[in-house]
């Protein structure tokens, strides 16, 4: 159980930490999402081969007729991650991820409501985080000048939460299958056929997408670190419910508020201390809550 906790938590971290690398790309945002999902291909099939290779975990049925979910999880989080992406050159890295944090009871609601994640009493300390760590993802919720921009990056992150939310609740559903990593591959391969398709016909230049530059570094390391952190959510999911190891990644809103304001400057700490300091201490409220649900 405890495993299960501390791998969310480090999910949270890398939910985080990889869209960084987005703040300092000019790539168009397709071609970033196509770069991230080759690179987070790459990497899950050396995983899979490793640990099936050398029998570290039970090896899985790739032919499955529940792959066909991993494949739509690859379409809808294709459309998700470029929603971010667009969101994040809107309104920021600290401002977007408050409102992208709507994927949090969006991914919690459908794991209790179809997958019967947690029964009884229990639920209701689920859905009390649930609750809290989103008032703190809205505490985090700070203004910026350019209203246009501001409204458009909302929109994106909101549509980005949804789509998100819905490949959250995908990855648990195939995991009570017991399609636990070989998710990954599908899941990765049609990122990349999805990305490639939406930009060859709002472009029609098909062979920019082949042009490996210094800017498509940027890109490959998001995709390691959410093939990361896509693993370990995975694990998470083995250990404790999928409602519960969700709503403590969503701490990641306080990582990217951190982020926002002590590396990019984004948000001036001295105007806004009781707003943050409030979202931290309600962040740290619904770990609480969920802890009682385990």
């Amino acid at each position: 159980m405890i495993t299960g906790i501390i791998f969310s938590i480090i999910v949270s971290i890398l939910f985080s930490v990889y869209a960084i690398p987005r703040k300092f790309s000019q790539q168009d945002v397709i071609l970033y999402t196509m770069f991230v999902g080759l690179a987070y291909m790459i990497g899950s099939i050396l995983w899979c081969s490793i640990i099936w290779g050398l029998d570290i975990y039970e090896k899985e049925n790739l032919l499955s007729p529940w792959h066909l979910f991993s494949v739509l999880r690859g379409l809808i989080w294709t459309t998700g991650t470029v929603f971010f992406n667009m969101a994040i050159d809107k309104i920021g890295l600290s401002r977007f991820n408050q409102w992208k944090n709507f994927q949090g009871p969006i991914g919690s609601i459908l794991m209790l409501t179809i997958l019967d994640d947690i029964i009884g009493t229990k639920i209701v300390f689920v859905v009390l985080g649930m609750i809290t760590m989103f008032v703190s993802a809205i505490l985090f919720t700070i203004g910026k000048d350019d209203k246009k921009s501001t409204l458009s990056g909302v929109v994106f992150a909101i549509l980005a939460a949804c789509c998100f939310g819905f490949t959250a609740f995908i990855q648990k559903l195939l995991t009570t299958k017991g399609l636990i990593f070989s998710q990954l591959l599908y899941h990765s391969f049609f990122v990349i056929i999805s990305a490639m398709i939406i930009y060859s016909f709002r472009t029609r230049k098909p062979r920019e997408m082949f042009q490996v530059d210094k800017k498509t570094w940027l890109p490959v390391i998001s995709g390691f670190m959410f093939l990361i952190a896509t693993i370990l959510s995975g694990l998470a999911y083995t250990m404790i419910a999928g409602s519960v190891s969700w709503s403590i990644i969503q701490v990641n809103a306080a990582w990217t508020i951190l982020i926002g304001i002590f590396i990019f400057k984004e948000v001036d700490f001295k105007k806004h201390w009781l707003r943050i300091t409030s979202g931290f201490m309600f962040a740290f409220i619904a770990i609480v809550f969920l802890f009682f649900a385990l």
